[in-house]
């Protein structure tokens, strides 16, 4: 099983069908899209979901939310839509702002999972206008997210950018946060410090017993157009091959974990 937890759509004429041929030719079994804001190229969410109607079996489509102007009742028409899942970036508050509260609990409620990029975004001319900062999209705001509504799934889009200890104390103080390794992250880090972060099955610095890490909460999201997705798999493989994963820590990441979060067939 081979699940894309995070996987865009463009706007561009035939784009799912070639994400879907994509997805058939490295034998993808489900994939979360969503589209975004234009200003990236990303599909509106109405796009989104008319693809999704389009491969009710491959995708799973999740709508994006702008927290600075959806509330609780957006969430709610998203669900009566037909999406799964909500993604968010580029607020104009941290994360954790109890202002966006009241849509957490909507999507707790509602038992979406929510996705949050965390740490930098590419830049635009229109990032002045639209107020962002980084700073906005650190991980360590998930901890407090994580510690309001314990039952919310949240998955945080590429292990936090430059904040990854703060990526991997939110995860293990929360069972319910994850991260993927999306996009070009597995090219700026080193193996080393990537093993000692998420446990390789080693020995403590004081000699405990190994710890098998938190790969129970690392998922394959590819997080690129679907020409790269290929490449970022290749770089996950790497990974395993680098750091000696075993075959079941190997499968929950690449798929049985996302297939239990999405509550999809073959979650056993």
């Amino acid at each position: 099983m081979l699940i894309d937890f995070n996987a865009p759509i463009y706007d561009e004429s035939g784009y799912g069908e070639a994400l879907a041929e994509t997805a058939k030719n490295l034998g993808l079994t489900h994939l979360c899209i969503s589209g975004g804001e234009a200003r990236y190229g990303r599909a509106a969410n109405s796009q989104v979901r008319h693809i999704s109607r389009q491969y009710p079996e491959l995708f799973i489509p999740f709508a994006r939310m702008d927290l600075d102007r959806d509330g609780p009742e957006t969430v709610e028409r998203f669900a009566r839509a037909g999406f799964q899942g909500l993604c968010t970036w580029a607020p104009r508050r941290p994360y954790d702002d109890e202002s966006y509260f009241p849509s957490y609990e909507a999507a707790q409620a509602l038992r979406l999972p929510v996705q949050f990029h965390t740490g930098f975004l590419p830049h635009t001319p229109l990032d002045r206008a639209r107020g962002v900062r980084c700073e906005n999209m650190r991980p360590v705001y998930l901890d407090t997210i994580a510690r309001c509504f314990p039952e919310l799934t949240i998955v945080g889009v590429g292990l936090g950018g430059p904040w990854r200890r703060e990526a991997l104390e939110a995860m293990r103080n929360h069972q319910r946060v994850f991260f993927d390794l999306s996009g070009d992250v597995l090219n700026w880090i080193e193996s080393d410090p990537l093993a000692a972060l998420l446990g390789a099955n080693r020995s403590g610095v004081w000699e405990k017993a190994p710890s098998k890490g938190l790969w129970n909460q690392i998922i394959f999201g590819s997080g690129v157009r679907h020409e790269e997705i290929a490449s970022v798999e290749r770089d996950y493989q790497r990974m395993f091959r680098s750091l000696a994963v075993d075959r079941q820590q190997i499968n929950d990441v690449l798929g049985a974990t996302a297939a239990r979060l999405l509550n999809v067939s073959g979650s056993s």
